[in-house]
């Protein structure tokens, strides 16, 4: 996953899930047109995502500030689940490739913001062949 920062915005990184001390933020890469910094994402709590950067001690942003792109290539569908599970429910279904905001994440999977054939945005799990982590370029 990588930071998003598609206003320009910057996105910090707290010590706790209740967010309330700043360890350090992360600004976009403008060269890069506002490209973030990719890190692992461990699990999500509350309002919060937890992360790790490189080696560092986990740190914790707030839920919808990470992102990755959509591996829905060659007309392939995007579907999104209701819940982690390819039986459950379908929320959402979209053919554009996309970059999805991350607001959680069970095992594998993940829970993320996409916008469906109608240009409506929906909230659904979609499974790791779906997933692809950088920012710059699309996966194999």
């Amino acid at each position: 996953m990588f930071t998003l920062h598609e206003s320009g915005e910057e996105v910090i990184f707290y010590t706790d899930c209740n967010m309330t001390e700043a360890r350090f933020t992360i600004h976009p890469y403008k060269s890069e047109n506002n490209a973030g910094v990719m890190l692992e994402l461990i699990y999500s709590l509350d309002d919060c995502l937890c992360v790790k950067i490189g080696d560092e001690t986990p740190l914790y942003c707030p839920k919808g500030s990470l992102a990755i792109n959509t591996r829905n290539y060659n007309d392939t569908l995007l579907v999104l689940y209701q819940y982690p599970d390819r039986d459950s429910e379908i929320s959402g279904f979209s053919s554009l490739q996309q970059t999805v905001r991350i607001y959680g994440i069970e095992g594998d999977w993940l829970y993320v913001k996409a916008i469906d054939d109608q240009n409506i945005e929906c909230y659904g799990w979609i499974p790791p062949e779906m997933q692809c982590f950088t920012p710059w370029t699309s996966c194999p």
